[in-house]
């Protein structure tokens, strides 16, 4: 095979090392998509959440697929994982974006602290979306905010919200944990 691959590979003016390298790197990422997917058939969940990942970029060795995306979001939701509820919330959005579905304004309620009025072009959202897959603690808060009210056509999650005001209190965001305190949600 090496030999045949050197062949076609001077044929084209492709030098012998790019060749090998290019099929140590194929060889290499389906045996780690390989083992990635016997690890998730087993429950584990970090397995499932880089399964989710690779689904929804279209990486990996695999084609872009949402709903598969979704599949291995959802699995490792199932068993606790709290990132992977965030990143099926970020998938959700994603999708009403897409759809241009969403509102651009909505009333939200924060106990303790009076109505506030939230404004969001979808272009915002987007931007909100990019933000929050990078961890950024106020787009976190937003997103937790848009799920514990409900916005637009989206429906209020409270699993969701927690988790988001979770991570976006673990990244530092007080707002979230005071949110966390006045709603007395278990602050982990």
């Amino acid at each position: 095979m090496i030999a045949i691959l050197e062949q076609k590979s001077l044929a084209k003016g492709i030098g012998m090392k790019k060749v090998l390298i290019l099929l140590f790197l194929f060889i290499f990422t389906y045996a780690n998509l390989s083992d990635l997917q016997k690890a998730a058939k087993a429950g584990n969940k970090e397995a499932l959440i880089k399964l989710g990942f690779m689904y929804e970029n279209g990486q990996g060795g695999v084609e872009k697929d949402l709903d598969m995306a979704k599949k291995y979001y959802s699995q490792a939701a199932e068993l606790g994982s709290e990132d992977a509820q965030i990143a099926l919330s970020l998938l959700q959005l994603n999708s009403h974006i897409d759809k241009k579905s969403v509102s651009l304004s909505n009333s939200v309620d924060i106990e303790g602290e009076s109505q506030i009025d939230m404004k969001l072009s979808v272009d915002d959202l987007k931007e909100t979306l990019i933000k929050a897959k990078k961890l950024d603690k106020d787009a976190l808060y937003t997103l937790a905010v848009i799920y514990d009210n409900g916005f637009g056509d989206i429906k209020p999650d409270k699993q969701r919200a927690i988790a988001l005001y979770k991570k976006a209190a673990k990244m530092g965001s007080k707002k979230a944990l005071k949110v966390l305190e006045l709603k007395k949600y278990n602050v982990k």
